[in-house]
């Protein structure tokens, strides 16, 4: 039984790094996904945003960074929300949803109630990072640990038959 990890980013460093911590340690496997708004792609902390002009290195302007562990769809629209760049199973099933449905409609097949999908929505719309992870049973605590060691936020697990987060967290 396939259960889900959710949670919130504020940049794509933190995104990043958690998903290269959950990849390291194997688990997940392809069932990652990660959802920004086209025009928060290159947001980050000020700090951040210094050190790359230190540096001399351009900031991504894609979800490359994530050495092709996520197959990225090209930006898109999702109504709610608006222009999107999206990758992993998520974007797919965005994308080929009825022109009305949007993340929140999608966010439901995962579990999530009414309430929470519309949660997520409101946070992906103002600019911040959605992960969603799905994997086995037997790892998902260490999943959401993972997301939360790395800065996630309303982090939540989810399981299709239980209809409410799987508590506690972490």
């Amino acid at each position: 039984m396939l259960n889900t990890a959710i949670a919130i980013f504020k940049g794509p460093q933190q995104t990043k790094e958690a998903i290269e911590e959950i990849q390291g340690e194997s688990l997940a496997n392809s069932k990652i996904s990660v959802i920004v708004r086209s025009e928060y792609i290159h947001q980050g902390e000020f700090k951040e945003e210094i050190a790359n002009e230190l540096a001399y290195h351009p900031s991504e302007i894609n979800l490359d960074k994530f050495n092709a562990w996520l197959v990225q769809a090209p930006p898109f629209i999702v109504p709610n929300v608006g222009e999107v760049v999206a990758a992993g199973p998520l974007a797919s099933q965005l994308m080929h949803q009825p022109e009305s449905r949007g993340l929140a409609e999608v966010l439901l097949t995962y579990g999530l109630t009414e309430i929470r999908a519309r949660h997520y929505e409101h946070e992906v719309r103002t600019g911040h990072w959605l992960v969603l992870i799905q994997t086995n049973h037997d790892k998902i605590k260490s999943v959401a640990n993972a997301l939360h060691a790395f800065g996630g936020k309303d982090i939540e697990k989810w399981s299709k038959e239980v209809g409410h987060p799987i508590y506690p967290i972490g």
